[in-house]
């Protein structure tokens, strides 16, 4: 039991860690595993900030050492399989991402005052998925968001709905979707459309993927969603432990971590301006 992450490093021999405190703390926790050359795998999101995701991109980049971020989506069955049918040209040229997460309750209010808002704390792992399947970087985003059921939001000036329109760089689209009011239960769905059919994964199977085409559906009958993102988390796990045995290509890098929260990011920065936000892809070297 140590006190202190820093004092942990210093006194153990390490093979790897998992980083999941709070998000202001990753940067901090990141350059310190970094400088020990000890692989982690990073909750998400990455950072609350680009200035601040940029330095974890810089620790990792310059130590050279394994870094995985934690985004669970990409190790379920579902989702995983229906990345595979779009690289695979199985739905043709991907035009259309649209994604749904909705929680059926609020997070605790000292939550909602650090979580970077409902765009960096929920929908990031949306946002990621857009860019996973569309293979695209965004280059403007347009949103909005409400405040309608539960008033502790609009009190840090975050919403408990909201929408975001992202514009891909090769011309494709993709609406985000977040909600924290869903008193119906958790749902979850993605849907990519392409010039020769569409994928849809949802939370009601637990290999949820389903292949749409001129030939008609293919669904897969599986249990609730509770145990198919368990199953997620346990491949994520063995991923990362797969990726600091073994080697190779990192299964979600820093680069991509950082890819989702400037979208995310500029979400916010949109709903707030009420103006869509071209987004800029070079590094931040200063506060903003």
């Amino acid at each position: 039991m140590y006190e202190t992450p820093i004092k942990m490093l210093k006194e153990e021999s390490l093979d790897a860690v998992i980083i999941a405190t709070p998000t202001q703390m990753h940067t901090e926790h990141v350059e310190l595993a970094s400088e020990r050359n000890v692989p982690m795998l990073l909750e998400k999101p990455i950072a609350l900030s680009l200035y601040e995701a940029d330095k974890i991109v810089s620790a990792v980049r310059q130590s050279q050492v394994k870094f995985q971020l934690g985004f669970n989506r990409r190790f379920d069955i579902g989702y995983s399989k229906a990345k595979k049918m779009i690289a695979k040209g199985r739905i043709g040229k991907a035009i259309l991402v649209k994604t749904c997460a909705r929680d059926p309750q609020p997070p605790p209010e000292e939550y909602i005052r650090r979580s970077g808002g409902i765009f960096v704390d929920e929908c990031i792992h949306d946002i990621d998925i857009a860019l996973w399947f569309m293979n695209s970087e965004v280059e403007q985003v347009w949103a909005t968001g409400t405040t309608l059921v539960y008033p502790q939001f609009a009190k840090y000036g975050d919403f408990d709905n909201a929408v975001a329109v992202l514009r891909f760089r090769n011309g494709g689209l993709g609406v985000v979707e977040g909600s924290r009011t869903s008193r119906y239960g958790y749902d979850l769905r993605t849907e990519v459309l392409g010039d020769q059919g569409a994928v849809h994964v949802d939370n009601l199977r637990k290999e949820s993927m389903e292949l749409w085409r001129q030939q008609g559906a293919t669904k897969q009958p599986c249990p609730w969603f509770i145990e198919r993102f368990a199953e997620a988390y346990r491949s994520e796990i063995q991923g990362f432990c797969d990726y600091v045995s073994k080697g190779g290509k990192s299964p979600v890098s820093v680069e991509e971590g950082r890819a989702a929260l400037q979208v995310a990011l500029a979400a916010r920065e949109s709903a707030e301006k009420k103006r869509a936000i071209t987004i800029h892809h070079e590094m931040k070297t200063k506060p903003s």
